[in-house]
């Protein structure tokens, strides 16, 4: 029963999904200055969950797992371009990365309820 808790699986691929994120949107920081650098992104969790769920029916290994299915494609966003060719905005780049700490305060928030359903269900309620 235990091992094969979908929930947590995908509340963690969540959580993974916004620390890669996040991640890529603070290089795109760090290189707000870059000559000819181009801002890039994740793309959304939905369209990694849907390769994912494809890429386990072809495979049969039962979808949410941590296997290579999970690689996060890095798409360039699109943007203006300043006069040295940089297209990253830091104000676009602080939005998202706003949106990456709500997702992945949204992944914990569901990994702690499922923690909590199964340990009433175990009679822990502590």
């Amino acid at each position: 029963m235990m091992e094969d808790v979908n929930i947590l699986k995908l509340a963690s691929a969540m959580a993974r999904h916004a620390a890669a994120r996040h991640n890529v949107l603070s290089e795109n920081i760090a290189n707000a200055d870059t000559v000819n650098y181009k801002a890039k992104d994740i793309e959304p969790f939905a369209e990694a969950y849907a390769r994912s769920s494809r890429h386990a029916a072809m495979s049969g290994d039962g979808g949410l797992s941590q296997t290579s299915a999970w690689r996060f494609e890095t798409v360039t966003t699109p943007g203006v371009a300043s006069p040295n060719g940089n297209t990253v905005s830091i104000e676009d780049q602080m939005m998202r990365s706003i949106e990456a700490q709500q997702d992945h305060q949204a992944a914990t928030a569901i990994y702690r309820k499922a923690m909590n359903i199964m340990r009433m269900t175990l009679g822990r309620n502590s």
